[in-house]
């Protein structure tokens, strides 16, 4: 797991934990398997009227200009959107991240989330995510990376537990800091709201 990503912070809080219940239930999913979890769970947004702050990260970019379009229509119905990928990833040029509700993150190539895969979805009435990064070269073993992309390989695990997922929030946002001080607060700010809510329920 690497070092510095949101994965790995986020095990690490629940590995210090005292409780069994604090442990996370990890797996290894092939893409397929999580590109149909993640557009089922973004089909829920499509469907619910429920004003989510969604919170994404596409694995290098490279791999997801091809979901823009369905985020178009997601941010129809989301409160905010924020998108964690590479800068050559084409959401800059794409109506989707011209957005008013659209937030991007062009994330370094040296940092780890750039390596993850990531669905968060928060709101009073559905909250979902999936948190994975793919397995390494030396995961692989000698076999190497499969040449068919939708076999390749992701750990990770995937939720609805409302108090994870607002924890997951909080992570992300401490690293969207380190790229957007103004955009964190804001999000800290809707993060509150939410969680208020949430509280009421």
């Amino acid at each position: 797991m690497l070092s510095g990503s949101i994965l790995q912070k986020l095990r690490d809080a629940h590995q210090e934990g005292d409780s069994p219940s604090d442990a996370l239930n990890f797996g290894v999913y092939y893409k397929n398997t999580l590109v149909a979890l993640c557009h089922a769970l973004e089909d829920s947004i499509l469907q619910i009227d429920s004003d989510p702050l969604v919170i994404t990260a596409f694995q290098q970019g490279k791999w997801y200009l091809q979901e823009a379009d369905r985020y178009g229509d997601i941010a129809d119905e989301a409160e905010h959107i924020v998108i964690m990928a590479a800068s050559d990833a084409g959401f800059h040029s794409h109506p989707t991240g011209q957005r008013a509700n659209v937030d991007l993150v062009d994330l370094k190539p040296d940092d780890p989330v750039s390596q993850e895969w990531h669905l968060i979805i928060l709101s009073p009435g559905y909250t979902a995510m999936v948190l994975c990064q793919e397995l390494s070269e030396a995961d692989y073993g000698p076999q190497g990376p499969p040449e068919n992309d939708l076999e390749r390989k992701f750990y990770g695990f995937w939720t609805f537990e409302s108090a994870l997922v607002s924890e997951t929030v909080e992570l992300t946002i401490a690293h969207i800091g380190k790229y957007n001080p103004a955009l964190q607060q804001q999000l800290s700010e809707q993060l509150s709201v939410l969680q208020q809510q949430n509280s009421t329920l």
